[in-house]
């Protein structure tokens, strides 16, 4: 991995944990997440079309697509974790839960090495989310925080995938903003499909309410998906996405400026998921 790929990551990163934070703001993430990811697909659209370079064969769609179908199963899920759940454990249990899906299918299927560094760093990520749910005790008595992190559960095997088919996606010759675009252009029109009358209702509403914070969650999300997709078309996806995971310290940092007080244990839970990513991506 070269210095511009770790670079890009770790803003990739920043970013992430930051539009995240944003959601979680709102006072409905749910009803505010359509339109967050309406912005962020029309951002993708301005990219595919000033982007230079890739192309589009049907491998490149096909996988672009397969992304897009797994990005509408995660906005959904965050989305409902988020209404249920802190911040700050939702965001280690759908980053570090992912890092257990891509590592091991990136060296089954996509060839990387597995070294010394790998093993101890998913060993290590598995001890932090353990500790991240034992950690969550303190918050699960209040209703619905439990669900919100199998929620948050769920959306990690979709993260997880859906990195997997941009690697592929990309590894076909795709340029990153046609990717983003193909993939947002299946993931938001399914996840306005999904809602029903109230569910409209609670998305206008949303829109209304907090028009800049859904633009400003909507353009940052583009942003970090984007720079993250620049470095994955550089680097292998298990290094790449489990060093990108060391955003769960941004929105640890995040969640305590929103008013959040994670325990020790979920404190140190999410520190064993970022020195596990760090260790997982070593070179």
């Amino acid at each position: 991995m070269t210095a511009l790929v770790f670079v890009l990551v770790v803003g990739s990163a920043f970013l992430h944990a930051g539009w995240n934070a944003l959601l979680k703001r709102h006072p409905d993430p749910e009803g505010a997440a359509p339109g967050v990811f309406a912005v962020c697909a029309a951002g993708g659209a301005v990219a595919a079309a000033l982007w230079p370079g890739g192309r589009a064969s049907g491998a490149v769609v096909a996988w672009s697509a397969a992304a897009g179908l797994f990005e509408a199963g995660y906005i959904f899920t965050l989305s409902r974790a988020l209404s249920l759940a802190p911040l700050g454990p939702v965001y280690t249990v759908s980053r570090g839960g992912a890092l257990l899906v891509v590592w091991p299918l990136s060296v089954a299927w996509l060839g990387e090495r597995v070294t010394v560094a790998a093993l101890a760093g998913t060993a290590l990520v598995a001890a932090g989310l353990a500790a991240t749910g034992l950690g969550a005790g303190g918050i699960r008595r209040r209703d619905g925080a439990a669900a919100g992190l199998r929620w948050a559960g769920i959306a990690a095997a979709c993260i997880g995938c859906y990195h997997l088919a941009y690697k592929q996606a990309l590894a076909a010759g795709g340029a990153p903003g046609l990717v983003f675009a193909v993939s947002l252009g299946v993931a938001v029109p399914l996840n306005l499909a999904r809602l029903d009358r109230a569910g409209r209702r609670g998305a206008r509403r949303a829109a209304r309410d907090r028009p800049a914070l859904i633009v400003s969650a909507g353009i940052i999300s583009c942003a970090s998906f984007l720079v993250f997709l620049v470095a994955l078309a550089q680097a292998g996806a298990g290094a790449v996405f489990t060093l990108r995971n060391t955003s769960v310290l941004f929105a640890q940092a995040m969640s305590w400026a929103l008013g959040e007080r994670p325990t020790r244990l979920g404190a140190l839970g999410a520190a064993a998921v970022a020195g596990g990513a760090a260790l997982l991506s070593w070179p």
